[in-house]
């Protein structure tokens, strides 16, 4: 089963300058289910240590994907990567990870999610949905686009970009299966509250 609320890591911006690993330890308390890492700073020793903080976590049932490094997917034994158009093609990076890897995709319109679910991909992300100051050059796209492009896809969708636990319920309606935040849940002054608050609205969804 794709997780509906997922945590994409983004450097010192994306946790409000504190340990990375006791950030996302916080969020999966609070409910957070699948974690990208996006620390492209990092060293090999570092991100070796991340997944090693992790493991109990991940024996739990949290996810850790590598944002683009298939190479550190592998080596660590994480659960897959989150790929873009600037990454390794979606179909290489199955056939080198394999079938049970999650194979993220973040797309930005409807053509580039479709390609990337025709190549394997387990899920596609589509941003921004909402304006973000993560990106404040990004035009947001709205749930009317978000609709569109989900309705087209027979994998789950997930919404990114200035998605809040009170827009949870309309990114739903819009057809997304789960929601990303970045500085929503990693910059929030207590974690594993706003991931909980994220969790009630996403369970309030599922009760209707």
């Amino acid at each position: 089963m794709i997780p509906r609320l997922c945590y994409w890591t983004d450097g010192e911006r994306g946790r409000a300058g504190r340990d990375q690993v006791d950030v996302i330890e916080r969020l999966a308390r609070g409910g957070v289910e699948l974690v990208v890492l996006r620390e492209r700073g990092w060293s090999a020793k570092e991100w070796s240590d991340c997944a090693s903080r992790l493991a109990k976590l991940r024996a739990q049932g949290l996810r850790v994907l590598a944002s683009r490094r298939l190479d550190l997917a592998r080596a660590l034994e994480l659960d897959g990567v989150q790929l873009g158009a600037e990454s390794i093609p979606v179909a290489e990076a199955r056939a080198f990870l394999g079938p049970e890897a999650h194979i993220g995709y973040s797309a930005h319109d409807a053509a580039e999610a479709l390609r990337a679910a025709a190549a394997g991909a387990s899920c596609v992300t589509l941003s921004p949905i909402f304006a973000t100051p993560s990106k404040p050059d990004a035009e947001a796209r709205g749930c009317a686009w978000l609709a569109s492009a989900a309705a087209r896809l027979s994998i789950p969708v997930l919404a990114l970009g200035g998605v809040t636990p009170a827009r949870v319920a309309e990114v739903r309606a819009a057809g997304a299966w789960g929601v990303v935040a970045v500085s929503a849940l990693g910059g929030a002054r207590d974690p594993e509250a706003a991931a909980r608050e994220f969790r009630r609205a996403l369970a309030d969804e599922e009760a209707r």
